[in-house]
């Protein structure tokens, strides 16, 4: 029984040594070749309300609340989220080039805090483009010891290749491509509770919640 808390220091000093070896920083991408017009599948990544047509995070909680803010697409697009099973955060689009480049600000809340970079990127090729999703951020220290478990890269590489899989087939379907997310009166698709419009007329704010999703712009401007 002496043994034991000095098993349990060299356990934890162990723990540390291999958590401090882990990188500081990581990067995952994938790509995948559509056979579209590049405004077609441009179109799908720089509207937050066309994501639910395509993202493997919806198709997991479908019934997680999400609001939308800001622009309709492009730069100043906000977009947040709180589920069971995907946790909360917020995403911002801070770059967006036509036909060629979406970049967007992802902040995760829960179950951890981190802020990451994802990046869309449309290559021509014969007939279509090649689309590459790339996220990129810091390594936490939680973060690190997940990944002395699990793969970050075959984890979150198995929802990029679900993602560009039903992105390609949206946009290489006539009937797909031209498809629209739902609307409600205020002209934005919901899940979860009623959602209504704020006072500022461009906020979207989530009634039934202990705290809103999306606070009105008075009180957190969004970045341009």
């Amino acid at each position: 029984m002496k043994k034991t808390p000095g098993i349990i220091v060299v356990a934890i000093a162990v723990l540390l040594l291999a958590v401090g070896r882990r990188p500081d920083t990581f990067r995952v991408e994938r790509s995948a070749t559509i056979q579209a017009p590049a405004e077609v599948v441009f179109s799908l990544v720089n509207d937050f309300r066309r994501w639910e047509q395509w993202s493997p995070w919806w198709k997991l909680e479908p019934t997680q609340q999400v609001a939308f803010a800001g622009s309709a697409e492009g730069v100043g697009a906000v977009y947040e989220w709180r589920g069971e099973r995907t946790g909360s955060g917020r995403m911002e689009i801070v770059e967006s080039q036509p036909n060629t480049y979406v970049r967007i600000r992802l902040d995760f809340t829960e179950p951890m805090r981190a802020t990451n970079t994802t990046e869309y990127v449309l290559t021509p090729v014969p007939g279509g483009v090649a689309l590459t999703w790339v996220m990129s951020g810091e390594n936490t220290f939680a973060g690190k010891v997940l990944q002395l478990f699990a793969s970050m890269d075959e984890m979150m590489g198995r929802d990029f290749e679900r993602g560009l899989a039903d992105i390609k087939h949206l946009a290489e379907s006539p009937q797909g491509a031209s498809a629209q997310p739902s609307m409600g009166e205020a002209g934005l698709h919901f899940h979860g509770d009623t959602l209504e419009r704020d006072a500022d007329r461009d906020v979207v704010v989530t009634r039934g919640l202990e705290t809103p999703l999306i606070h009105s712009r008075k009180s957190r401007p969004v970045r341009e």
